[in-house]
């Protein structure tokens, strides 16, 4: 498996967003997500009652981010540094050639461009600095705004695969084009890659 140190990573800045690396005083913010009915809406998991319940996933995720499992960052203004999701690389295939991406953003910040803004940021991020082949997303058939942010980012529907795990899904890739310059330059290629079944979920429960 290829070397990658998560933790040597720098925060990534955009026009109007930071992108943090998740941290131990994060855990107001994930409890904030993961109980809000909005946010899960389309994620089958079990809503969080008890802020202990964030502290002990913001715990176990960021001793998987120093082992170079996941890289989760949290989305902030950059103006007021007020945080309003998250979005991560996880779920890495065996030759780290392959990375799958996940994010989450409170409802009063949706519809407003953050999170396609924070999105090509992480794409661009793990094809020029994890030098990934492929970037894929898992969402809902029912969950219209992500699959129009998707296809807004180039992603393309992967018609032949299906995630075993969660059927309710649809998978989207984007590959990379190491010739070119990234980002508006990547091409797209169709790609029948198995599934690696595995909760969608970047954050560890």
């Amino acid at each position: 498996m290829k070397c990658m140190d998560f933790k040597l990573y720098l925060d990534i800045t955009t026009e109007r967003l930071v992108l943090c690396k998740l941290n131990t005083n994060d855990s107001d913010l994930i409890f904030a997500l993961r109980s809000s009915k909005d946010v899960t809406k389309y994620i089958a998991r079990p809503l969080y009652k008890d802020k202990k319940e964030a502290i002990f996933n913001v715990n176990k995720t960021i001793k998987s981010i120093n082992n170079s499992e996941v890289i989760v960052w949290t989305i902030r203004s950059k103006n007021s540094l007020i945080p309003t999701g998250t979005i991560c690389l996880w779920n890495f295939s065996d030759d780290r050639k392959t990375a799958e991406v996940g994010y989450e953003m409170l409802p009063e910040f949706q519809n407003k461009g953050f999170m396609n803004e924070a999105l090509k940021s992480v794409v661009s991020f793990g094809f020029n600095e994890l030098k990934l082949n492929t970037i894929e997303a898992f969402t809902s058939k029912h969950n219209n705004g992500s699959i129009r942010l998707l296809e807004k980012n180039h992603f393309m529907l992967q018609k032949d695969r299906k995630d075993e795990d969660f059927l309710d899904n649809i998978i989207f890739t984007l590959a990379s084009n190491k010739k070119k310059p990234l980002y508006k330059r990547m091409v797209l290629q169709l790609i029948g890659m198995p599934i690696r079944t595995i909760k969608r979920d970047c954050l560890l429960e």
